[in-house]
């Protein structure tokens, strides 16, 4: 491979890495930073593809580009769901149902080669500097009663993720895939909910917040619908995903609506969150 990007057109600009054109019918994504994720997204994508899921092929394994980290893979074309709906929003059930359903396919993959998600949660609240210490604790606790798993998580499934080709949805994006329980994966997406509706609180047009609401009433629906579980089973993962999520979106201004909730429903107390 080429030492330089070169005369490759760029495709996209993100806030972690850079998309390229890369040789015929590929693509180069070219971090700006150096992380061990980045070896995880190959592995974990690998996985994904191995079991058949939708997702592109890492071609190459991790490579040196310019002094940067960086992964082939296989070129999808099409928009991401976010910008797909932007465009299409009377297909806002038929994505949000089909989504579910690839999340459901991907929990019915095992993953054993991948790291235990439970040990990147405790890392990952251990480092949550806004929860004070006896909720963090509290949180750990908690955590270290739940049982693990070998399910295929890919710990930040939501629309942004998935790319709408003619082939159909595709999920990209595997840096954190791991193996662990289903609904600690689940929990995870109901948090990007609440951040992503709170988000569109402030300045988002009426449309565009009654598209979103929309779109995560029926994907949750629809997940629980090909999943069952009870809401004591889900409630002690949506804690510990809330938590996780103080490290994981450092760039999310939601924190302290993240805070309240966690200390809220470690003690049974009511929260916006829960009351739809």
């Amino acid at each position: 491979m080429p030492g330089s990007t070169g005369n490759a057109p760029l495709l996209a600009k993100g806030s972690t890495a850079d998309l390229y054109v890369w040789g015929e019918g590929h693509v180069l994504k070219l971090f700006s930073e150096r992380t061990p994720w980045h070896a995880n997204e190959v592995a974990a994508t690998r996985a994904a593809h191995k079991a058949g899921l939708p997702v592109p092929e890492a071609i190459d394994g991790l490579i040196e580009v310019g002094q940067r980290e960086g992964i082939v893979f296989e070129r999808v074309d099409g928009p991401i769901m976010t910008e797909y709906l932007q465009d299409h929003p009377v297909q806002v059930e038929h994505c949000a149902r089909h989504a579910a359903e690839l999340q459901i396919r991907t929990h019915s993959t095992e993953a054993t080669q991948l790291p235990p998600l439970i040990e990147i949660l405790h890392w990952s609240i251990e480092q949550a500097g806004p929860l004070e210490g006896a909720t963090r604790r509290a949180v750990l606790d908690l955590l270290g009663g739940l049982p693990g798993g070998e399910s295929l998580c890919h710990n930040d499934f939501h629309p942004s993720n998935i790319i709408v080709s003619r082939q159909g949805l595709v999920v990209i994006d595997w840096a954190i895939g791991t193996r662990g329980n289903p609904l600690a994966d689940y929990a995870r997406t109901w948090a990007v909910s609440r951040m992503w509706l709170d988000g569109l609180e402030t300045g988002a047009p009426e449309q565009e917040r009654l598209l979103w609401r929309r779109f995560w009433s029926i994907y949750l629906q629809r997940y629980g619908e090909l999943r069952s579980s009870s809401a004591e089973a889900l409630l002690p993962w949506q804690i510990v995903a809330a938590a996780a999520s103080v490290t994981w979106d450092r760039s999310i201004a939601s924190t302290e609506q993240r805070v309240s909730f966690v200390q809220a429903a470690l003690c049974g107390a009511e929260h916006p969150w829960l009351s739809d």
